[in-house]
């Protein structure tokens, strides 16, 4: 997978045409068409079991990982089709990261756990150092462990442990983050801390976020998109959505009130 094949600098970086994911006996993801433009940060909201988790697996191939589920459509990765039967998606989930709902970090140092993705592929050790640095710096973590690298990960708070997966992600210099509900198992002080870090991620890179929460949504996100039972029901600039929904059913999400 070539992310120097199409600069795309005034392009979506992300292209999504008709993205349908089926399993066995129901259909999870309707036929979803959207774009995703550099320097982002799209929130996405709807109900438990409408297809958020879903649609974000499916948009760095993490959804084949789930046996007897079936994906149609396309997903455009700087104007390559991601499904296309010659794409590693190993190389794709290298450029398309994933941080998930609880911290997965493994039981090494903080560095060894920073650099995983880069040791996989042999990296030089100059360049591993550089790069696991950056990503702390990046990910609002280096000035609380840089002075204790070598410290085990597991002895770093849940916040701490949720952003060094963040680093993680970010050290094999993806273009996407994908952020499947990263706070939910977090308290305030923690959560917002995240928040920061994505705030400043965004600058950067492309970012998707699951949230249940619209508040969170309200704060960090530039646009959002919202889903109902596997349908893209509404997109738009996010005080868009909060403050002049166009579907009735965004605003009874929105606002909790349900007829």
């Amino acid at each position: 997978m070539n992310a120097s094949a199409t600069t795309m600098s005034d392009g979506p970086v992300l292209s999504i045409e008709g993205l349908t994911v089926r399993a066995k006996d129901r259909l999870l993801l309707d036929g979803i068409s959207l774009d995703f433009p550099p320097h982002s940060l799209t929130a996405v909201v709807g109900p438990s079991g409408c297809g958020k988790t879903t649609f974000v697996r499916a948009l760095n191939r993490m959804v084949e990982l789930t046996p007897g589920l079936r994906v149609e459509g396309q997903v455009h990765y700087l104007g390559q089709n991601i499904y296309d039967p010659s794409v590693n998606p190993v190389l794709v989930r290298r450029r398309i990261g994933m941080v998930f709902q609880r911290p997965t970090v493994f039981p090494t140092s903080i560095f060894e756990n920073a650099a995983f993705g880069l040791r996989i592929v042999h990296a030089e050790d100059e360049e591993v150092d550089r790069a696991v640095t950056e990503a702390l710096q990046q990910a609002g973590l280096w000035d609380e462990v840089k002075d204790d690298l070598d410290r085990p990960a597991l002895a770093l708070s849940g916040g701490q442990q949720q952003r060094l997966c963040i680093a993680r992600a970010l050290a094999v210099r993806p273009r996407v983050i994908l952020l499947d509900e990263p706070t939910s198992a977090l308290d305030p002080a923690a959560t917002q801390r995240v928040e920061a870090t994505m705030l400043g991620l965004k600058e950067r890179y492309v970012l998707i976020l699951v949230t249940h929460n619209v508040g969170q949504a309200a704060r960090v996100s530039d646009r959002i998109a919202v889903l109902q039972t596997g349908k893209l029901i509404e997109v738009g600039p996010t005080e868009d959505v909060l403050e002049r929904p166009r579907e009735k059913f965004t605003e009874q999400f929105i606002t909790g009130r349900f007829e």
